[in-house]
Parts: C-alpha cells; structure tokens; sequence
C-alpha cells in the first residue's frame, strides 16, 4: 500500500452548539450476511497493520498490543504475523495472479489484489489452524466538527488546541478523526467484517501560529487507541 506524509487539515472555525452524546458506530461497517463468531478460545492471526500515512507508524506496535490484549481477554489466542514472513507470502500471492497493479496506468487490479489477499489469508489460516485473520489499519476517516467537539465512527472528542489560554476551539464543519480499522477474514479467505472505531483527533490548532499542526502527543498513551480498538470490535463482540 502506497503512504504519504500528513498534511494539514483546514477547520473552519465558526461558532456552533456542542453535543457531548456519544455518536452511533460507522454506517461503513459490515458483516457478512450468515457469519458466525468463532468460539473462544479459537485462534486469531494478526496480520501487520497497515497505516495510512507514515505519520501513523509510531501508533502501529500500541495497536498490535491493544489488538491482542482486548481479544485475549475475550478468551482467543492471538498470533502475530511477521513482517518478514507476511513480505514473503504476499509476494508469492501477487505473482500467482499476475501482480496487483496495471503496468500501464498503475492503478490497483481489484480483482486480483482479493484474490492474492484472499490465498494469503487460506494459507496463513492453514499452517496455524487460524479460526480468524484479521488485518488491523490505522486510516482518517471524516469528523463532523460541532462546537468544541468532533464525532465520528461512534468517538467524540474536544478539538485540541495549544496557546489558546484555555479558550476552547469552536467549530462548524468537518475535519479528519483517526480511527481503527479491523478487516476480518474466515478461513476460507472471505472477508466477513470490516469495522471501524474513532481513537484521536490528530490535528491541532496552533493559536501561537495561526495554524493547524498534526498533534506530538498523537501516541503519549495507549487509551484513545484502546477506546479506537473497542469501538471497531464491538460489532464483533456483538456476535
């Protein structure tokens, strides 16, 4: 997957009421028509996560840890795939279907990218005796911006500030929230959820600078990632 350098986000800052009602789950998440939760203690394969910039990278070890955590303590056991061992398979899958990528416009062969993505998921599951693989994404998605709050993937959150004298940003409009994607996979290599759940909000308001900055702390502590994980599994969970 290709990635790129965060830019920044344009707010546009005018005054609104705030709700402080936690939102619904994302209407992007879906299941499988018939798919039924594997049993605990059956296993679980962690592919490495994807990010969605290389901003996101230092949050991928908080994930993977949050990942295992919430669902060891639902009773699964959980594997972590190495990157080198997922570099290696992935390769041979995208061989096999004649590569991903249209040599001439390099675009992304759907086609063939869930079809190498689907064999790497049967053979994965097949050497391990997987129930389950799941591919964790760190992605920004949409917020609706209300107030001094932002609302997405069932999150809500304070828009952070520096400088401001403990003035609160006001807003009306959207920005970008990062949240948790789970896609997971039965055995079979089908995909049979794709969920999402809002952790952070990213940017910041720099009042020093009349700017908006990516946030230095987006990783300091693990709770927003956890709440993020939380919110993606609960479908899951749901079961």
């Amino acid at each position: 997957m290709l990635v790129k350098k965060l830019s920044l986000a344009t707010l546009s800052l005018l005054f609104a009421a705030c709700t402080s009602v936690p939102p619904p789950l994302s209407s992007d998440n879906l299941i499988a028509s018939g798919f039924q939760r594997p049993a605990a203690p059956a296993l679980v394969v962690m592919l490495p996560p994807q990010v969605a910039a290389l901003d996101l990278q230092e949050g991928v070890a908080l994930l993977k840890e949050q990942l295992r955590l919430q669902l060891s303590q639902a009773g699964y056991k959980v594997v972590a795939l190495d990157q080198d061992s997922y570099n290696a398979i992935w390769r041979q899958e995208i061989a096999e279907v004649g590569g991903v990528f249209d040599p001439a416009t390099g675009a992304m062969k759907q086609r063939e990218y869930a079809q190498a993505l689907g064999h790497l998921v049967q053979r994965v599951s097949a050497e391990t005796k997987a129930a389950m693989v799941i591919r964790p994404q760190l992605v920004l998605r949409k917020a609706e911006v209300a107030g001094v709050s932002a609302a997405w993937d069932g999150q809500i959150r304070r828009l952070p500030a520096k400088g401001g004298g403990g003035d609160d940003v006001r807003g009306n409009g959207s920005t970008l929230g990062l949240s948790v994607g789970l896609n997971m996979f039965a055995a079979s290599g089908e995909l049979v959820l794709s969920t999402y759940g809002g952790a952070m909000l990213p940017y910041r308001v720099n009042f020093l600078t009349l700017q908006n900055e990516v946030r230095p702390d987006l990783f300091a502590e693990d709770k927003d990632l956890a709440d993020g994980v939380a919110l993606a599994l609960e479908p899951f969970f749901k079961l």
